[in-house]
């Protein structure tokens, strides 16, 4: 199915990885570039009033660091990373160019990277890392008549409950306060008296109506969320996640980049800069009969529609590069 997690990655390819989190410390400077070169797109087709999305594009994806020693004593680097992407069953990733001395590592959940040895950085000294990275994407889907299609709780199978409805990572399943929200919502677990479909438009209802969106660094767990009603996209698919998966929805996250070729963007002080492509997280749910479909909760056009969540995300319109996926670390 779309956008499924790496155990589904297309085999015929070796290269690819998860995100890269800077940790800027006292005596270094760190300076990331991302910068992301749109080569083609595909075209929307509608049919009726749902999108059937077919769609290919072609991307160049460059991740640059650059780490310097500014203090009086040498400093070890260890632990630099760089992207590699993942490949899914929706997108391939190729990797064109890495540092000849970099290696490709997998993490625990599959989502591989490039790791660059450990350095010991003289002061004065500095060291300059860079991958790129060709991405295919082609996504061709849709949800044709919801109302008379949508699946019942049965349908789910049991061996995707099994993995992807756990307390693990940042998911808390078992904290009494959001699993109180989650029963609040469902108002029902079959088919009489609701389907999946209509239990994840209850919840994206529930966090379009009491969670604004901002921006929290560190990043909150879905109980801080709830207790502050406040989050950004991936803050707001975690709490959408952990209740899915408290009602035996499966569901994880996803990471990666939304596309913008005019987006140019400066944080921490200059340190982190991002040229074509903007940060993105987004939930992707397990919902019968389709399987597993992105629900981005703060990047979809549309007006109160619950559905343009999934019908019109960036996903669906195949903005997003898809960078890691989060299923059971936090």
């Amino acid at each position: 199915m779309k956008g499924m997690p790496a155990s589904s990655r297309r085999t015929a390819l070796s290269l690819q990885t998860k995100p890269v989190g800077a940790v800027l410390k006292r005596k270094l400077l760190a300076v990331e570039v991302s910068a992301l070169l749109s080569i083609a797109a595909g075209s929307l087709m509608l049919a009726g009033s749902y999108p059937q999305v077919r769609r290919t594009a072609s991307y160049v994806f460059v991740h640059e660091v650059t780490i310097e020693n500014r203090g009086p004593e040498p400093y070890l680097l260890e632990g630099l990373r760089l992207e590699a992407l993942i490949n899914t069953t929706t997108q391939t990733s190729y990797v064109l160019e890495f540092p000849p001395e970099g290696r490709i590592l997998y993490d625990e959940q599959g989502n591989a990277y490039i790791s660059i040895p450990e350095t010991a950085l003289q002061p004065g000294g500095s060291i300059t890392a860079r991958s790129t990275v060709k991405v295919l994407t082609e996504t061709s889907w849709g949800m044709g008549d919801v109302s008379a299609e949508a699946g019942c709780f049965s349908s789910i199978p049991e061996e995707l409950v099994d993995q992807y409805c756990k307390q693990e990572g940042p998911y808390q399943t078992e904290d009494p306060r959001l699993i109180d929200l989650a029963e609040k919502i469902r108002h029902g677990s079959d088919c009489t008296s609701g389907n999946v479909l209509n239990v994840v438009e209850k919840m994206i209802n529930w966090i379009d109506g009491n969670i604004k969106y901002e921006t929290h660094v560190p990043p909150l767990y879905p109980n801080q969320t709830l207790l502050s009603g406040s989050g950004d996209c991936d803050e707001k698919a975690n709490l959408l996640i952990t209740l899915c998966r408290i009602m035996r929805i499966p569901a994880y996250l996803q990471t990666g980049f939304v596309v913008q070729s005019d987006e140019a963007a400066t944080y921490l002080d200059g340190h982190y800069r991002s040229e074509g492509l903007v940060g993105h997280a987004w939930a992707m749910v397990y919902i019968p009969p389709w399987g597993w479909l992105p629900v981005d909760l703060t990047y979809y056009e549309g007006a109160q529609d619950p559905l343009s969540h999934i019908t019109a995300s960036a996903w669906a319109r195949d903005l997003v590069i898809q960078s890691s996926n989060v299923v059971s670390a936090d």
